[in-house]
């Protein structure tokens, strides 16, 4: 049986390069209730329409001579009721008019139309991507919170979201895309900075990138590690430069990446994120049974790679064996309300909660 490793694993690249793997609240209020296109709406008519009415002639009067005949009814028709005429006589909106109201589901809103006879159809729950920038679970917290694309934020993404690192001690993240940097500070949720790639990451230049991960295991400074190509590279934030150091790089990804628990492939993996212990209790596997370790132990701590329909969770501290995968919306924090699409994610990092960046 294994003894447990020192802590000082964590340092080591090509044991990280093996975890380091490759998306109703108040914050998206402003969504609630907005209407797109022509709404022209009126108060639905409660009155009667006006109904046919028939006039007869009156009896004819006997002269004693002849008799008179006597008129045929007169009829008058009442108005249409179709399509046309109802938007005349009993609009509620204007024909074509689009309408907005909550939010659904994890990436949409409550939509209704107005139809050809100028009603209301009844409201249906539809994807509407600008209603999901990123999604914020609070530690703590079993419900979700949406953050909506806003367009006045000149430092948002306006790309796909490809990866995103945590930097806790700093209360940052950085969201990468293809092209470009992003940082979110996560004390108000407001994007203060962006960049393009390669001024911070110039060894990425021209690589795919298909995610990345940070772990602050020795504060205030954090190790990255960001899969690109086809190897696996090593950075340190150093904190007191206020940028990323590179260390390296290793053929992604390693023999765990091999085992029955793991990814089917790294480049799968859409992102993740790790920590230092458990407290959420999200880790239900045994690390003793895992890592063939002589005594119970608790989990010195976790990654989190989040695939396609699978949440890959892996020890960080023993061995880095993956646990058995679980079905995304089994898995923790992604059974709760409100949690985003298993395929909208691109980005997923923890900072006193887990953030999810919409990547689709």
């Amino acid at each position: 049986m294994r003894s447990p490793a020192p802590v000082l694993l964590l340092l080591a690249a090509s044991q990280l390069a093996c975890f380091a793997d490759g998306g109703t609240d108040s914050a998206a209020t402003s969504l609630a209730s907005t209407t797109t296109g022509s709404t022209t709406v009126g108060d639905p008519s409660t009155g009667d329409s006006p109904t046919a009415t028939t006039q007869s002639s009156a009896p004819a009067t006997d002269t004693g001579t002849s008799d008179t005949p006597t008129s045929d009814p007169v009829t008058t028709d009442s108005p249409s009721t179709g399509a046309a005429n109802n938007c005349e006589v009993a609009p509620e909106c204007e024909a074509g008019a689009v309408e907005d109201s909550e939010l659904c589901d994890s990436c949409g809103v409550l939509r209704r139309t107005c139809q050809p006879d100028c009603t209301w159809s009844a409201q249906t729950c539809q994807e509407n991507l600008d209603s999901c920038a990123f999604w914020l679970l609070p530690q703590g917290d079993i419900a979700w919170k949406r953050f909506p694309v806003d367009p006045q934020a000149p430092f948002a993404p306006k790309e796909t979201v490809l990866a995103s690192i945590a930097l806790a001690p700093q209360k940052q993240i950085y969201v990468v895309t293809a092209s470009s940097y992003h940082v979110l500070s996560t004390t108000d949720q407001t994007w203060i900075a962006a960049g393009a790639r390669d001024t911070i990451f110039p060894e990425l230049s021209g690589l795919e990138l298909f995610h990345a991960i940070g772990i602050a295991n020795e504060p205030p400074d954090t190790l990255v590690i960001a899969v690109a190509g086809t190897n696996a590279y090593n950075y340190t934030f150093i904190a007191a430069q206020n940028q990323f150091e590179y260390k390296g790089s290793v053929a992604c990804c390693g023999d765990d990446w091999m085992g029955p628990n793991a990814p089917p492939t790294p480049y799968a993996v859409r992102d993740g994120w790790s920590r230092i212990g458990d407290p959420d209790g999200w880790i239900t596997s045994n690390p003793q049974e895992l890592c063939g370790l002589d005594m119970p132990t608790d989990v010195y701590g976790y990654t989190i790679s989040i695939g396609d329909g699978f949440v890959y969770p892996q020890d960080v501290g023993y061995c880095s064996d993956f646990y058995t995968p679980v079905p995304y919306a089994q898995f923790g924090p992604f059974g709760y309300p409100g949690a985003p699409a298993n395929n909208l994610i691109g980005g997923a990092s923890w900072v006193d909660g887990v953030y999810i960046f919409r990547g689709e």
